[in-house]
């Protein structure tokens, strides 16, 4: 099932987001539904392709978190997965308070250690056109 191929738990999240398409520049709004350290899920009636690379931005209570991605799953019609492979700078902290905010209680409590895994590069070392 999805859930057991994700490095890390993700938490319903609802926030507008916008991609742009690494080599066409094409750009395409959808929601998120859920949001993890890794990744996220985005409602679209038009998903990407699977390994597409995307940067994404995605806006929540006024602050806004970019990073590049890569699709990693779709559903026709209903959306896909995307994990991150690059923040860019700040943006880790932001992805932290927004995953403390929509935690469960009883993770928040539990949760002395970072959320993040390791295997997301800097921002700087992509390039998005």
């Amino acid at each position: 099932m999805e859930s057991e191929r994700r490095r890390s738990p993700r938490h319903p999240f609802f926030a507008a987001a916008e991609l742009t398409e690494s080599t066409s520049g094409a750009r395409l709004k959808a929601c998120t539904s859920n949001l993890g350290p890794n990744g996220c899920y985005l409602d679209t009636i038009n998903p990407l392709s699977v390994g597409t690379i995307i940067s994404i931005q995605i806006a929540h209570q006024g602050q806004v978190f970019v990073a590049g991605g890569v699709v990693a799953h779709l559903q026709p019609n209903v959306g896909m997965g995307v994990e991150f492979i690059a923040l860019e700078s700040g943006c880790t902290a932001l992805l932290e308070t927004w995953l403390r905010e929509a935690a469960p209680v009883e993770r928040r409590a539990n949760d002395s250690a970072s959320l993040f895994c390791e295997g997301v590069a800097p921002m700087k070392e992509l390039q998005f056109n």
